[in-house]
């Protein structure tokens, strides 16, 4: 029971954490059979969200002053070569067509730069054989000599066909100079008609209704069963979901199935699926630790995170337990783990591994219908998690892990499409590794207790306490440039700081978190694809935020089931780059921001220990802004603005 006085902890918090009548519900649910206990209860959770949202979208090009000289020039030298190609007299110049997307814009423009260059030479050629021809006639001594001079000194002979031969040569050199030029300004005059193109300036709006959370299609119900033997040595835990997953697990069923040929209530008969834990486990003693063995689905928390979200009654963008530090999590697999007894040296100390088989079953689909389904030792191995931990209760704990995974197909812990445009780019298995864990909390605060989990949190004793936590993620990238394809999946590093308390016995609840990483972008994805830099070219990607929560008891000497909350984070994304881009193209002194701005105020009404209901104000904001000269030639902007006002009502329960 230990596990769900500590859930049961964690649950009251969040409604209020000094009302602890939860632990006596939880004990009307267990049942005392001859072989052990068995304990089920039920819980639900769903937001209804009526409001109205806007978005509007600015991109402009202007062209600089080089720009609009270059267009000047190849608008009337691109008029001449469709005008040469209309009568074929473009000699032996190619005839290009300019392609609809701009694919061969650099052809085309050489093309163009080849005729203006040619007709060029045989001007300036023609002009030069004149000139001379005028010297070398005019009966002046000076001018004669200075003619033949011009053409033995180019090395030509000074007779009629070494000056012929010269006049070509000296054409050919002032065409080919000039076809560049002409070239280079065709080239700059696509390159400005293409992103001028992109030009827009739209705007709408819409009233709109919606059920939260969204990870569950608006509303999760489920059940859970745990069973423990008289000593407490073995069990298993079973919760069983109806959300999102059921979902996940019938795509699996019929994964030919297209994503627009779902339809939502003939699959919803499938909308049932196991959850977090489906596990059964046993426990051995010796005189210095405790062995846990565990197989199956499972979620551990020893070490995970306590700092989450805040459960459905704020705005998006809120980090989670996870963000501090990962649970340890196995779609289907082996658990174990070691922890040190309260009267050995070993008192503190903890360690755990598991192994996840569901990432490669037989190495294909998990619709596989063929029953002898096995894992290659090196894949069991890559989807490996092992942690380790050291608390000292009142003051720390201290823990790292390795999480391992994989951007492979056959990596079922995740949805299909979570790697699949990663995949879709050429990366494979063995560019992705998964990620070491640090972490480190501080109790100091606490009154003796581990965590805010530890049902020896004493609030009478300990009127006001604060847990703070800090942890970091180290990426393991095989393939740097996975970095630039995706920042926020394969990151450089990330950051969060996580705190949360209360104050007079939870009058006063609050949490919140400061997070910050770094990655490295092509910046496609956050300039809706305006630029993609080119390979080697990645800008620094900063995404940085800060989000809180507070409620206070509005009735603190009366049923003390009233309470008022605020919510909110700041989100920001920021890059600058220089460089070459995929296209071709550079891009200069760009620079790009994304901000992210939301919060709600609401009342909470509770009952019955942890059930309550919840109705708010909300808004959300969104800024996202860029800018840079492209070539020299255009200065390219992009402004977007979204922003949602929406009133939620909500309900959790548990029984």
């Amino acid at each position: 029971m230990k596990k769900l006085v500590a859930a049961a902890s964690a649950l009251a918090l969040t409604a209020g954490l000094a009302f602890g009548e939860a632990h006596e519900t939880l004990k009307a649910h267990t049942l005392q059979t001859g072989v052990g206990d068995i304990s089920f209860g039920a819980w639900g959770r769903s937001t209804f969200n009526v409001g109205r949202e806007n978005t509007s979208t600015k991109i402009t090009a202007d062209l600089t002053k080089t720009g609009e000289q270059a267009v000047a020039v190849g608008t009337e030298a691109i008029a001449a070569y469709e005008a040469a190609k209309a009568t074929n007299s473009l000699g032996s110049v190619d005839s290009v067509t300019l392609a609809d997307d701009g694919s061969n814009a650099a052809t085309y423009a050489t093309a163009i730069g080849t005729y203006a260059g040619n007709a060029k030479g045989i001007e300036a050629g023609t002009a030069k054989g004149a000139e001379l021809q005028a010297a070398l006639t005019s009966g002046d001594p000076a001018k004669m000599q200075a003619a033949a001079a011009e053409v033995t000194g180019a090395g030509y002979t000074a007779d009629a066909a070494g000056i012929q031969a010269y006049c070509t040569a000296y054409g050919t050199k002032i065409g080919t100079e000039y076809g560049t030029q002409i070239g280079q300004a065709s080239a700059a005059t696509i390159i400005a008609k293409m992103l001028k193109a992109q030009e827009k300036d739209e705007s709408n709006s819409r009233n709109y209704a919606g059920l939260e959370p969204d990870w569950s299609y608006g509303t999760r119900v489920g059940f859970w069963i745990i069973g423990r033997t008289p000593d407490q040595k073995f069990g298993f835990d079973f919760n069983l979901d109806a959300d999102a997953r059921a979902l996940f697990v019938h795509k699996l069923w019929d994964s030919d199935e297209a994503q627009n040929d779902i339809n939502y209530n003939e699959d919803g008969k499938y909308a049932v699926a196991i959850g977090d834990q489906a596990k059964i486990w046993g426990l051995f003693d010796n005189s210095l630790f405790q062995t846990k063995v565990a197989f199956g689905r499972m979620r551990e928390n020893e070490l995970r995170g306590t700092i989450g979200d805040f459960g459905q009654r704020e705005s998006s963008d809120v980090k989670s337990e996870d963000d501090i530090f990962q649970e340890i999590w196995t779609a289907t697999g082996l658990f174990a783990s070691i922890k040190g007894n309260e009267d050995s040296a070993l008192k503190g100390f903890y360690l755990n591994g598991a192994v996840d088989m569901a990432g490669v079953l037989g190495g294909e689909s998990a619709v596989d219908t063929d029953s002898e389904k096995s894992v290659r030792l090196y894949d069991a191995v890559r989807d490996s998690q092992i942690g380790v931990g050291y608390t000292l209760p009142g003051l720390f704990q201290i823990k790292a892990q390795y999480w391992g995974d994989s951007i492979s197909e056959s990596n079922y812990r995740y949805q299909k499409s979570k790697y699949a445009a990663a995949r879709a780019a050429g990366f494979g298995m063995n560019d992705y590794y998964g990620r070491m864990e640090f972490g480190i909390d501080w109790l100091g605060f606490m009154g003796g207790a581990s965590s805010f989990l530890d049902p020896a949190l004493d609030l009478e004793k300990t009127p006001n306490a604060n847990l703070i936590e800090l942890g970091f993620k180290l990426p393991l990238v095989g393939d740097k440039d996975l970095r630039d394809y995706d920042p926020e999946k394969f990151y450089n590093w990330y950051g969060c700081l996580g705190t949360m308390g209360v104050i007079e016995h939870g009058f006063i609840m609050y949490k919140g978190h400061v997070w910050g990483g770094m990655g490295t972008s092509n910046l496609s994805q956050y300039s809706y694809g305006l630029v993609d830099m080119k390979k080697d070219n990645g800008a620094d990607i900063i995404m940085a935020g800060v989000d809180f929560l507070t409620e206070v008891c509005v009735n603190p000497f009366g049923a003390q089931n009233l309470f008022v909350g605020l919510s909110g984070n700041y989100n920001i994304t920021s890059a600058s780059a220089d460089g070459d881009m995929k296209s071709g193209l550079s891009v200069k002194d760009l620079k790009l921001n994304q901000h992210k701005i939301a919060a709600e105020i609401y009342v909470k009404k509770t009952f019955a220990a942890n059930n309550f209901m919840f109705a708010g104000i909300a808004g959300d904001f969104t800024l996202q802004s860029m800018e840079g000269n492209v070539n020299g030639l255009v200065d390219l902007k992009y402004d977007g603005k979204s922003s949602r006002f929406y009133m939620p009502i909500g309900v959790e329960m548990f029984f």
